[in-house]
C-alpha cells in the first residue's frame, strides 16, 4: 500500500472530509441532465463535484451534453457540425443548453466540477476554459489517455481519472504503472472488487465508482474501499457520512 498519488489541492481537501460525492450530470431527478438547471439544482446539496459531459461545437464551445448529437422532431443535429447559437435555436424543451464556462460559474463557491470527456480531442478547449475561469476545483475523466496526460501536465492542480475500457480492465496494474499521471480510476460499480482495489492500492490511485443510485449498492462498494460515488440520487449523496470514506489507500 502506498500514499495517495494525487497532489491536486481540491481533491485532497475534499478527501479529508470523507467519501467523495459526485452528482451525476447535475441533479437529473430535478431537471433534465446536463442542463444549466440540473447543474444549479445539484449545488443545493452537499456534494464535492457536479459531473458534466462535454462535446465541442463547430465554433469551439464546450457544450454540456452526453450524446454526440441533439435529437429533435426535425432530425439529428451533430454537435460538432453546428454552432452553439444554432443548437440553442433548436429550442429543446429540456432546459438551458450550457457551456463549460457557464457550468463553472454555476458551481463556483459550492463544489467542484467533474468533466467527462466524450471525444478524444477536447483537451485544448478544456485547458482554455479552465485557465480562463481561474478555477482549479476540477477533475477530468474519460477514456482518452492522451488527453488526460496532456491536461495533467498543462494544469497540475487539476486531477485526472481514467475510465478504463475492456482491455484496460484486464491489465489495470499495467495501465496504472504506465500512466503515473493518473490520480484516479472512474469505474462502473459492478467491476469493483479485490483485483481492481489491490491494483489501485499498489500505486496510491483513487477509485471512484459510477453510477450508484441505491443505498445497498453504495454500502457494497464502500465496504470494498472505494473513495467516491457518482449518483443520480441526491438523497443518497446527502446521506453519505465521512466515516464511510474508503480507507484502502493512503
Amino acid at each position: 500500500m502506498r500514499p495517495l498519488r494525487t497532489t491536486a489541492p481540491y481533491l485532497l481537501e475534499r478527501l479529508a472530509g470523507g467519501v467523495l460525492r459526485t452528482a451525476h450530470r447535475g441533479a437529473p431527478r430535478l431537471a433534465p441532465d446536463n442542463t444549466l438547471e440540473a447543474v444549479r439544482a445539484a449545488t443545493a446539496f452537499p456534494v464535492d463535484f457536479v459531473e458534466v459531459d462535454v462535446h465541442l461545437t463547430a465554433d469551439g464551445h464546450l457544450l454540456l451534453w452526453h450524446d454526440d448529437a441533439l435529437i429533435t422532431p426535425g432530425g439529428l443535429f451533430p454537435i460538432r457540425e453546428h454552432s452553439l447559437a444554432e443548437l440553442r435555436a433548436l429550442g429543446l424543451p429540456d432546459g438551458t443548453l450550457a457551456t463549460l464556462p457557464e457550468a463553472v460559474e454555476t458551481v463556483r463557491g459550492h463544489c467542484g466540477l467533474m468533466i467527462d470527456l466524450k471525444a478524444p480531442d477536447l483537451h485544448s478547449a478544456v485547458e482554455r476554459d479552465v485557465r480562463a475561469a481561474g478555477f482549479d476545483d476540477v477533475l477530468v475523466c474519460g477514456g482518452f489517455a492522451d488527453s488526460l496526460a496532456y491536461l495533467e501536465a498543462a494544469l497540475p492542480n487539476v486531477a485526472v481519472s481514467l475510465t478504463p475500457d475492456g482491455a484496460e480492465y484486464r491489465d489495470l496494474a499495467g495501465v496504472l504503472t504506465r500512466q503515473p499521471h493518473l490520480d484516479a480510476l472512474t469505474v462502473y460499480w459492478r467491476v469493483v472488487g479485490p483485483r481492481l482495489m489491490n491494483a489501485a492500492r499498489e500505486v496510491g490511485a483513487l477509485v471512484l465508482a459510477w453510477t450508484v443510485d441505491h443505498p445497498h449498492i453504495a454500502d457494497h462498494v464502500l465496504a470494498q474501499g472505494v473513495h467516491g460515488l457518482t449518483s443520480n440520487n441526491h438523497e443518497l449523496l446527502t446521506s453519505l457520512r465521512a466515516e464511510r470514506a474508503g480507507s484502502g489507500v493512503g
